[in-house]
């Protein structure tokens, strides 16, 4: 039963990775709240130190020194990873963030963490830093890997849309970092409680630019599918060899076609053969043996992102109509206990 539902959990995140890792990281973040309150500059120390390995590899590596390089399959490389691609951690967390500004601060949950908001939005700065750093670097490093050409580029919409958001990327990692600085406290000291709530307003534009950036993203990875030198999709959790094999150029068509046939016939001998398990009985593999599509992910992923931002353009306006309400009525009445 429990490896059942672990199976499922699994299939969802397979299924739609983003939504998943707002119920985990909200989740988290309620069951830790106090703590990150109580000892905000030990949580920024712990997510920062994966970022200053980052920094530190990429420095060694200029120097041919390996001794920073974490494979893939550690826990650090797996950090590592997940703060270069920013899909499973930050993206969500910024989400999250941007939502507890639209929820009421009368339910216990949005309270709770609107009581670590700026702890939150400054722990979400370290992993965003280095996503930014190495797409930057990527684009002015090797100009082709975002601005492609030739037999690759299968769609020039496609193309075009990557290009551009990939461009927006550029401008909302500068306002990012803007805003993630002027977070610390010693900022806002220094800013001043007016200054700083309108710079801090700009985060409303950096919403709009998240949504354009993760959808052109993902239309333009569906118009032009697997480009050469065309980036992965923003939020991906699971990659399918299939499909590479199934693409792969093969010079000698008699190879093709053999390794074509081959390949049928490996499929209809499974379909034909059940799995077995240890009693020689037929094995349930459950939710684990589900596939869904590249292209059916994608889709969801898309309705995914309609749905949080949709329902963001809702809530917000209504809170903020709330609020005016609430400070009319506040003055109202100390204006009444004034005369």
């Amino acid at each position: 039963m429990i490896k059942l539902l672990f199976d499922f959990i699994q299939f969802l995140y397979t299924l739609a990775p983003l939504l998943m890792s707002l119920a985990v990281l909200t989740f988290i973040f309620l069951l830790l709240a106090k703590s990150i309150k109580k000892h905000a500059v030990i949580y920024y120390f712990i997510f920062a130190i994966p970022a200053i390995l980052f920094i530190l590899r990429q420095i060694f590596s200029s120097y041919g020194i390996t001794a920073l390089e974490f494979s893939r399959g550690s826990v650090i490389g797996s950090i590592l990873r997940e703060y270069v691609h920013a899909s499973g951690f930050s993206f969500p967390l910024l989400i999250i963030i941007m939502y507890i500004g639209a929820l009421p601060t009368r339910n216990r949950y949005v309270k709770r963490l609107m009581m670590i908001r700026k702890e939150l939005s400054i722990i979400s700065g370290f992993p965003i830093l280095i996503h930014s750093w190495v797409r930057l670097r990527m684009a002015f490093g090797s100009f082709d890997y975002f601005f492609g050409s030739g037999e690759a580029v299968r769609s020039s919409i496609g193309a075009g849309f990557s290009n551009a958001v990939y461009m927006l990327g550029i401008f909302m990692a500068i306002l990012f970092l803007i805003l993630w600085v002027t977070s610390f406290d010693v900022m806002h000291k220094w800013l001043g409680a007016s200054r700083w709530k309108q710079i801090q307003r700009w985060s409303y534009v950096l919403y709009a630019m998240l949504f354009i950036h993760s959808m052109g993203i993902q239309v333009g990875s569906m118009l032009n599918p697997r480009g050469r030198g065309m980036p992965k999709p923003a939020v991906e959790v699971t990659a399918t060899t299939t499909d590479a094999l199934d693409n792969r150029k093969v010079e000698n068509p008699e190879t093709q076609q053999r390794a074509e046939r081959g390949r049928h016939s490996k499929l209809e001998t499974e379909a034909a053969i059940p799995a077995a398990g240890k009693n020689g009985h037929q094995q349930n593999q459950g939710f684990a043996g589900i596939n869904v599509s590249s292209q059916t992910k994608r889709h969801i992923h898309i309705a995914s992102l309609l749905l949080i931002f949709g329902s963001y353009l809702y809530l917000r306006p209504r809170k903020a109509k709330q609020d005016a309400a609430k400070k009319i009525a506040k003055d109202e009445k100390n204006t009444r206990n004034d005369k």
